[in-house]
């Protein structure tokens, strides 16, 4: 077995998963009790024999296999997603400390007491 045909069927899997995950979400919105028990439910089945063998079954696409369509769309979104922190070499001003408070910093962090010896 090649690693591209465990990471695809592994990718099959999780895609899978998720789309049962988003669907009971939906389906129990207001329904706290009846999503953990669904919840429950499917995660007893995914680590049951029953879905071993079905995944045991799988059958590589290969070249061929594209992403479900919502998949195709989450990764449309993602493509997107705008990461929220800084570049690195941009400072927060709040963070930033002046050569003084630097130097007090780095005195006070190597300075040892005979007691810590």
């Amino acid at each position: 077995m090649s690693n591209g045909f465990a990471a695809e069927r592994s990718l099959e899997k999780s895609s899978k998963e998720l789309r049962t995950l988003k669907r009971i979400i939906e389906k129990y919105k207001d329904d706290p009790k009846g999503k953990k028990k669904m919840l429950k439910k499917m995660q007893k089945y995914w680590r049951s024999p029953l879905a071993e063998v079905k995944s045991l079954e799988y059958k590589p696409k290969g070249d061929s296999w594209t992403p479900p369509e919502d998949l195709q769309d989450n990764l449309k979104l993602m493509a997107e997603y705008i990461d929220p922190r800084k570049e690195e070499g941009e400072a927060d001003p709040e963070t930033v400390l002046t050569d003084d408070q630097e130097q007090e910093l780095r005195a006070m962090m190597t300075k040892t007491d005979k007691r810590d010896d």
